[in-house]
């Protein structure tokens, strides 16, 4: 099976993320949560095909480095309170796009700006 292209992956990620920022704004905190595990979900597919692991459904990320999987810690969303969901979705945010870094800078270039907008869009109360 060949494994999913970045740009795929990021275009996911992108979408997740602006329906969870939606869902944290209307106060739908159990879609928002689960938009925000689509954008982790994307992120670790992105580490998993980087490292030659299979990434379809997370397959290959209890095989990813310690290190790695460690960066993805802050992204669990531990209670589907606002304040709550807008710490995770901030820390999948950022490591969807630090992980988009890690597998093509061109297409980092083109989406740091807008998801940095979108992440500033949404604070923590």
């Amino acid at each position: 099976m060949q494994p999913p292209s970045p740009e795929a992956l990021a275009g996911m990620g992108w979408l997740y993320a602006v329906h969870a920022r939606t869902a944290i704004a209307r106060a739908q905190s159990w879609q928002a949560e689960y938009m925000i595990s689509g954008m982790r979900g994307c992120a670790l597919a992105m580490a998993c095909v980087r490292h030659g692991l299979p990434a379809a459904h997370a397959r290959g990320a209890d095989r990813l480095p310690d290190e790695v999987l460690a960066r993805f810690a802050g992204t669990l969303v531990r209670c589907v309170d606002a304040n709550e969901l807008t710490r995770a979705f901030h820390a999948a945010l950022d490591t969807l796009l630090m992980e988009i870094k890690r597998v093509s800078e061109d297409l980092h270039l083109r989406l740091d700006e807008t998801c940095r907008m979108l992440k500033d869009s949404l604070r923590t109360g």
